[in-house]
């Protein structure tokens, strides 16, 4: 019921001259039965009675006449006007040929086309269901027209109104509105066990009802329908119902492109086995409601037809072989409009499988680990003779262990020096079924020959490796932490004082020495977190008389604790470190993204842009992110597409097309070979960064998705957006793990932990949280209890101490009311500071960085400066 049918009316004379009429008799059986089983009883009388008056012979010509004087501008059939009486008494039917075998409408639920009423369901077809619509329009257009003409004139209110002023209208939306409630009724009354699955079919069933009676005009009770019934949904279809709001014409939905794909694509719906033979059992009537049972003739029956055609017409149902009911989050993930997000005609599941991926580290070269072996064994010869022990370095730096671990090693210690094997692999088992990728696959390509950087950079990976610090709930083996403790990070804050809600981004360089803030105000603000000024490097020349400018030798200034860089001309949205020299060495470069569509490259020695990358036109650019590996960096825009640069050219090498909204987030797998991102229609895409190609679709969120984190070891995507859960993917498998919740506002950053058991997120809340990678995750209610270190060590919270709940003003200390799921570890409340970035060091530290927000005039400030929770 979704087609227009002027549009419809329009094609169907050019089929009328070149094939051979159907029979009048059967046209008028097939109209009929539609009119009834459609409810548009008053239309039916109308249609009859102009059967009966074109039977009594003159009568009956003058009104075809007249309905061919009023079908002559929609259709354009000039060659009915001139045709005689028996042309004209069928100038109401515009009929096609005889009806194909293949265009014959198969019913997908044989339970209900077994019980069907309707005697012509074997012969129903998009033409004759064409003439239908063309004759209900065209008595529509009578009663309208005679409505005009008796009404006052007044169409100030015309859009509240359904189309006929002040006379009833032929159609009769009731059916449709009884129909919808019908079905709600039925799933409310139903067994918990699937009320879940059933209940995920009515989102799509509000629609296409909503839909139908904004395109049959009737614009008052589409309000008020949307307005009862848009609560129920709002929960998990945020952004569709926003949309679905400004929708109360034709034209919004002709212009809309929400409306426009849930009425050309079918909206999937998964249910288990048992589920759907519920569901069939209702919509065939074999149920033990009797109303159900009074067929076409009565409004209970037609109710049941019109939710019946939109489970036949617009809604994919794929039956799981199981009969256990489908979880929440499997649900979440598998429905939707899923064929318009899909490049291919195929099931979610097939897109997903198609393509083997290589998840496993980058390879080194034989060359490299000689080099990175010899180097580090070296080093250890030297600390013997100095008298260090054992896990302790030249800086002082000790390994962490719990208090029996640490007993253990002491009284097990040799008396004799030894030498320490070197190991270049991770402590942990690394997975065997992941593929890694070959040295010419990586981006850019492993080099023959190492540079200095890289070794710099591999030699300090050992180290931190040696002394990170192992994170997470005790295992079975007693191997994390205590015998009953977990073990929590470390968490520093860095709040951003005077700067309010100006602060747009923060990043902080890969050997925690600086901090960068991106402001609205089109600038950047670096900070060295040191405590050292920042000095700013610049050529001297050794003589005046030298011509060439690039001789002479650097020289630094006195430094400022603060450099501000200038040169966006907009909000400045993302921030991003060369990861050249990893934990080694401070970053040479930074990249910088904004409003005004443009990245920028920027010299940390002379605080200077170096170049302006242009390539998404006037559209802000929402991130920016490095590879890996340096030389090439991802960027996401409003633009609808992700896109690939190499930073010595000023043009992007590739462009990633598929999202339906704004791309808000990229971020590199840590092999460089796959590139992940989030955009604003709820979903997540992984892409093949040499070929461009989507190979992985992640659906599940109910909003945008704002910020993305791809795990250390290269086996998991975590997710989180403006819907404040947080979404943890398996990335070979493409299925979800489980959903975390907790947050009560957008979480604006995620991190994992380097050995990737621990992730940590910020939100608009202004909490930090630590999740357990590893559990299965669960709902579990929580209270006030601060039992366990909930909030940590540190964390000063509770009493009569103020607590400002953002945006809703001061309070008491409520952060952990609600309910949260099983796997949070912990969480670690802020003054008045929404988390803007989470950052893992090496050593698995965690840092934080948030803008305080001062309280309002009404409120009592508490005068504390934020402090470190550990």
């Amino acid at each position: 019921m979704s087609e227009n049918p002027a549009a419809t009316a329009a094609a169907a004379p050019s089929n009328h001259a070149a094939m051979p009429r159907t029979d009048a008799k059967l046209l008028r059986q097939f109209v009929i039965e539609y009119l009834q089983s459609h409810g548009f009883d008053k239309a039916l009388a109308t249609f009859q009675a102009g059967i009966a008056e074109q039977a009594s012979g003159e009568a009956g010509d003058k009104d075809a006449a007249g309905e061919d004087d009023a079908a002559a501008p929609a259709g354009g059939d000039g060659e009915r006007r001139g045709s005689g009486g028996a042309g004209a008494r069928e100038a109401m039917f515009r009929a096609p040929g005889p009806v194909p075998l293949e265009s014959i409408v198969k019913r997908n639920i044989p339970q209900a086309q077994a019980l069907s009423a309707s005697t012509m369901s074997d012969k129903i077809t998009p033409e004759f269901e064409a003439q239908a619509r063309y004759i209900i329009e065209q008595l529509q257009k009578k009663v309208e027209a005679s409505a005009a003409a008796d009404a006052d004139g007044d169409d100030g209110t015309k859009e509240l109104k359904d189309a006929p002023t002040n006379q009833e209208s032929l159609l009769d939306p009731s059916d449709r509105v009884e129909g919808y409630r019908g079905f709600r009724t039925w799933v409310d009354g139903g067994l918990d066990i699937w009320k879940a699955e059933l209940d995920n079919l009515s989102f799509p069933l509000f629609v296409h009802t909503f839909l139908d009676l904004i395109n049959f005009g009737f614009l008052k009770s589409a309000r008020d329908f949307f307005e009862k019934y848009s609560s129920h949904h709002r929960a998990l279809h945020p952004q569709d119902i926003s949309t679905l709001a400004s929708v109360s014409m034709r034209e919004h939905v002709q212009s809309n492109p929400f409306c426009q794909r849930i009425l050309a694509d079918k909206y999937v719906i998964p249910l288990s086995r048992n589920t759907n033979d519920l569901l069939l059992q209702w919509l065939s009537g074999a149920g033990l409601d009797e109303d159900w049972e009074a067929g076409l003739h009565s409004a209970a029956g037609r109710a049941k037809e019109a939710i019946k055609g939109i489970v036949f017409n617009n809604i994919s149902i794929h039956v799981t072989t199981t009969s256990v009911p489908l979880d929440k989050i499997t649900l979440a993930s598998k429905s939707g409009l899923i064929a318009s997000a899909l490049p291919s005609a195929m099931p979610i599941e097939a897109f997903n499988t198609a393509t083997n991926l290589k998840l496993g580290p980058p390879p080194m070269t034989d060359k490299l680990k000689e080099q990175i072996t010899r180097t580090l064994r070296d080093e250890d010869a030297s600390q013997q003779p100095n008298g260090n022990i054992s896990g302790a370095d030249a800086n002082g730096d000790v390994e962490m262990a719990s208090p029996s671990q640490d007993q253990q090693a002491t009284e097990d210690r040799p008396k004799s020096p030894t030498v320490q094997e070197i190991k270049l692999e991770p402590e942990t088992d690394r997975d065997p079924t992941l593929v890694s990728p070959d040295e010419n696959e990586t981006l850019p390509p492993i080099p023959a020959v190492f540079r200095l950087p890289d070794l710099k950079r591999e030699v300090e990976a050992i180290r931190d490796k040696r002394k990170m610090i192992r994170l997470g709930p005790p295992t079975e083996d007693g191997k994390v932490g205590s015998s009953s403790q977990a073990v929590l990070p470390s968490v520093v804050a860095f709040t951003l004082f005077d700067h309010g809600e100006t602060a747009t981004s923060a990043e902080f360089s890969n050997d925690s020495s600086l901090m960068a803030v991106g402001s609205s105000e089109s600038t950047i603000r670096l900070w060295s977190l040191k405590g050292e000024k920042l000095k700013k490097k610049s050529r001297q020349l050794i003589s005046a008389t030298l011509a060439d400018p690039l001789d002479g030798s650097l020289i630094e200034d006195e430094g400022l604790p603060m450099r501000k860089l200038v040169g966006h001309s907009g909000p400045v949205y993302s921030l991003s470190f060369d990861p050249m020299y990893g934990s080694a060495s401070p970053p040479s470069t930074m990249l910088s993204s904004s409003q005004d569509g443009t990245v920028r490259l920027w010299s940390l020695d002379t605080y200077s842009n170096l170049v302006v990358y242009r390539g998404h036109g006037r559209d802000p650019v929402w991130d920016v992110e490095w590879g890996p590996m340096g030389v090439y960096f991802a960027t996401a825009s409003r633009d609808r597409t992700a896109r690939l640069w190499s930073s010595d050219r000023v043009t992007p090498l590739r462009m990633y097309t598929g999202h339906l909204s704004d791309v808000n987030c990229v971020r590199f797998h840590p092999n460089s070979l796959y590139l992940a991102t989030g955009s604003n229609d709820a979903s997540c895409r992984l892409w093949d960064v040499q070929r461009g190609a989507c190979v992985r679709l992640f659906l599940g969120h109910t909003d945008a998705v704002t910020t993305l984190a791809v795990s250390p070891d290269g086996k998991l995507l975590a997710s989180a957006g403006l819907d404040s859960s947080i979404w943890l993917w398996d990335l070979g498998s493409s299925r979800p793990i489980k959903r975390m919740t907790g947050h009560g506002a957008p979480v604006q950053s995620l991190s994992f932990s380097a050995e990737s058991s621990v992730l940590v997120s910020g939100g608009l809340d202004a909490t930090v949280r630590c999740w357990d990678v590893k559990s299965a995750g669960g709902e579990k209610p929580v209270g006030r209890s601060n039992e366990g270190g909930l909030f940590g060590g540190g964390a000063a919270i509770g009493g009569t101490e103020e607590q400002g709940v953002l945006p809703m003003g001061p309070g008491q200390a409520t952060w952990e009311e609600g309910t949260h799921t099983a796997d949070l570890l912990a969480t670690f409340p802020t003054k008045r500071t929404p988390i803007l970035k989470t950052h893992y060091t090496p050593r698995n530290l965690c840092m934080v960085a948030g803008s305080f927000i001062a309280p309002s005039s009404g409120s009592r400030a508490t005068g504390k400066s934020e402090g470190t929770s550990s």
